[in-house]
């Protein structure tokens, strides 16, 4: 201790002992409860000085000890030590602690004792006997316990877990913890050493190593292993995964996932993440030399892998740029080792202007697609594809003007390619009643210049259009009017909304000698309604005099409860051909779509969406969500049928899912899951497992099973088991710290 800290101690003896009796603070003044920590909260000066308080504080001048006893608090910087009686003498710099003592460090870590002798500023000591409460609420334990430098504690027949007793269940052991003939917690290199340890598991031993470390409570990132996982599949064998975390440096880290399988042999993995001062990037790489070869499949190689990856970058205060990597081998590699389910692949690079409305892109995109479908020769590449939006920042004729502006170049090795650029002027305006009507007037220019070549004419099979340039615009005018009516009545409020929009644009432009590139994927349902343009892209426009009708309701409870539902329908003056026949809205009269959505509580809710044949009621399009929770059983149903005729891209599908999870108590959970194919009366998936988590240990046994084939990819079926022990790493690959 130095001689400021005893002048401070010292003084503060002297007037204590020569002044009467005075009242001590109130928080002196109280009983404290034994197993009271002390607040890590508490500020102390870092001057060096010593502040104590205690129920009685005397001072022997010939010996030179001050004696401190009752509720006693002792503060030396961010240290407290809290105990019954403490004495401290000036001749050693010696404090003794007796009875219910509490040491808090620095670190939030808490050591408890009955008796311990501390020196050099509290930084070193003996205990008899140390519980330590480390600041991850985990617990170490010894004895003959050596505290030296305020940064090396060492424990003889120590012992760690992270793991509480029930004394009221009867349990005398933890789940498990580490015993050790030594055990060293370096506070400087953050980590919690162990020397002859063993592990158990309620008390019994079960793994000996003479050697073993792990990163202390405050590492956040720290290099070592991970926990493995252990699985059996009729694919790929038996299968082992020891991820190690390797720290490279605070801005990046790699962790190598290993995994050895029976049949294939091992797969190499890895992910590389790092930091810059701009932004960040990661990649996950894999890569193995299969063991088999199947003839004539995508297996039919010397070397499998695949290669992921993404970053995001700032280049100034409106720019910014990132890209996106997706790159496999071959086709089913990805499914076949359980990578991903992936049956596209997509890589991208872009680059962003934001400012406030105003923004610009510029992508470029490379497409695969992985199934026995697929065409390498005819998947379309495009570079670049340009988007330019710009909002007037003034009002004309009391509305808001927009700008948009496309440009793309789209190529493949066999079929169509196009060149485009596309331009749009929009004008809005709302405005509210004083009837309470809302009214919205738009209106909106488009043209648009092509320049195509190698397109199929489809009225002469075999045969392409000549190359050409193609120029084309679109003038829409449209209003839509609303009379949203509410009324509240014992708190339940209720909102019910007719809406109307009519809208008119002249039936032109659209031909086939322009390539539908990206408006092939057309559905009408709810979400689009009360859309101008119902196409998803810009090859195509929706065309003719149309209305659109529909109402919309909702009502609220005070308790929290809510639905709401929507029903519409569009109509024409003449059937259109700029939509295909199974999308509803070829003829005068669409299909009738809707949506109901109720949740009576936050455990509940439902959502069903539909479409329907406006002439023979003839369901074309069915879709249940369910979300429940009641008591300890959470569940998830859904359940959707598809017409073949609903839409160009699909095919009929009618398929079921359920999913389920059901705590058995505070700790155990029962978890699965199905799909089903209806149509084909098949089941797809099944998984099914049991999980225990606790303050310590999460483990979790699963059973899984896939029933798609895809030419070197067979029906599997596996067996999972991984198991995290608190504290020693973490069950991520990309975790923050592992153990050694």
């Amino acid at each position: 201790m130095s001689v400021g800290s005893k002048r401070s101690l010292l003084f503060l003896a002297t007037v204590l002992i020569l002044a009467p009796p005075v009242a001590l603070p109130a928080n002196a003044q109280q009983s404290r409860d034994p197993d009271q920590q002390p607040s890590p909260d508490l500020s102390f000066p870092e001057s060096g000085e010593v502040l104590m308080q205690a129920d009685e504080l005397s001072y022997d001048k010939e010996t030179r000890i001050v004696t401190a006893s009752g509720n006693v608090e002792l503060a030396y910087g961010e240290r407290v030590l809290v105990a019954d009686r403490v004495t401290y003498s000036e001749t050693s710099g010696v404090v003794t602690a007796d009875g219910n003592v509490a040491l808090l460090d620095p670190q939030g870590d808490v050591a408890f004792a009955d008796h311990l002798v501390l020196r050099n500023e509290m930084r070193d000591g003996v205990i008899d006997t140390l519980k330590v409460l480390l600041s991850d609420n985990s617990r170490l334990a010894g004895h003959s316990v050596v505290r030296s430098g305020g940064n090396i504690t060492t424990l003889h027949r120590g012992v760690y877990s992270p793991c509480d007793i029930c004394e009221e269940k009867g349990q005398t052991t933890p789940l498990w913890q580490i015993k050790a003939f030594r055990v060293i917690h370096n506070k400087q290199e953050k980590r919690i050493i162990y020397e002859d340890a063993f592990m158990e598991f309620f008390g019994v031993p079960v793994l000996y190593v003479p050697y073993f470390s792990h990163p202390d409570p405050t590492v956040k990132r720290q290099s070592g292993f991970l926990p493995p996982t252990i699985a059996s599949s009729s694919e790929l064998g038996q299968e082992v995964e020891v991820p190690y975390f390797w720290a490279i440096s605070p801005d990046k880290d790699m962790t190598l996932i290993p995994r050895f399988t029976t049949k294939e042999g091992p797969v190499y993995q890895g992910e590389y993440r790092q930091r810059f001062e701009s932004g960040r990037m990661e990649a996950f790489a894999t890569g193995t030399w299969p063991r088999t070869r199947q003839t004539a499949t995508p297996g039919d190689t010397d070397f499998r892998g695949s290669l992921f990856g993404d970053g995001e970058f700032d280049i100034d205060e409106y720019w910014k740029w990132s890209f996106r990597t997706e790159l496999a081998t071959d086709d089913t590699y990805l499914r076949k080792y359980d990578l991903s389910s992936a049956t596209d692949l997509i890589n991208n690079i872009n680059a962003t202007y934001v400012n406030g409305r105003n923004s610009f892109t510029a992508d470029a995109y490379y497409f695969r697609g992985l199934l026995t479908t697929d065409s390498e020769s005819t998947t379309p590449w495009v570079a670049p594809v340009l988007q330019y939006e710009y909002a007037y920042p003034d009002q004309i004729l009391g509305g808001n003007i927009g700008l948009s502006a496309n440009a793309m170049i789209l190529g493949r090795n066999d079929g169509p390619q196009s060149r485009r650029v596309s331009s749009t002027v929009r004008w809005d305006k709302r405005e509210t009643s004083t009837s309470g009507f809302v009214y919205r007037l738009f209106g909106s220019l488009r043209g648009d210049i092509y320049s195509v070549e190698d397109v199929p004419n489809t009225a002469v099979p075999g045969n392409d259009f000549e190359p050409q340039t193609i120029a084309r615009a679109l003038p829409t005018i449209g209003t839509e009017w609303s009379y949203p009516l509410a009324r509240s009545d014992g708190g339940v409020h209720q909102v019910i909304e007719p809406i109307v929009q009519l809208i008119y644009s002249p039936n032109v432009g659209n031909t086939v000698e322009i390539p539908d590139e990206d408006s092939l994927s057309f559905e009408f349902d709810d979400t689009n309604l009360f859309s101008e343009d119902r196409f998803s892209g810009l090859d195509r426009w929706e065309t003719g005099a149309r209305a659109n009708v529909g109402v919309r309701y909702s009502i609220y409870t005070p308790d929290g409860a809510q639905a709401n539902a929507l029903f519409g329908q569009s109509y024409r003056l003449e059937d259109n051909t700029s939509v295909a026949a199974e999308t509803g809205l070829r003829d005068e009269t669409s299909d009738y779509v809707g949506r109901v959505m109720v949740s009576p509580s936050n455990d509940f809710l439902v959502v069903y969406r539909f479409r329907m044949d406006d002439e023979r009621f003839k369901v074309r399009r069915n879709e249940v969500n369910l979300l429940g929770r009641h008591g300890p059983v959470s569940a998830e149903l859904g359940y959707g049928y598809y017409a073949a005729d609903q839409s160009v891209t699909f095919q009929e599908r009618e398929e079921i899912y359920l999913g389920s999870v059901l705590k058995l108590d505070e700790y155990w959970r029962l978890f699965g899951q199905t799909r089903r194919d209806l149509a084909d009366d098949r089941t797809v998936a099944n998984r099914i497992g049991v999980g225990y988590e606790d303050e310590c240990v999460d483990a979790s046994l699963m059973f899984s099973q896939s029933f798609y084939s895809d030419r070197d990819y067979e029906p599997d079926s596996s067996v999972i088991f991984q198991v995290t022990f608190k504290t020693l790493g973490t069950g991520s690959p990309a975790g923050a710290r592992g153990f050694e």
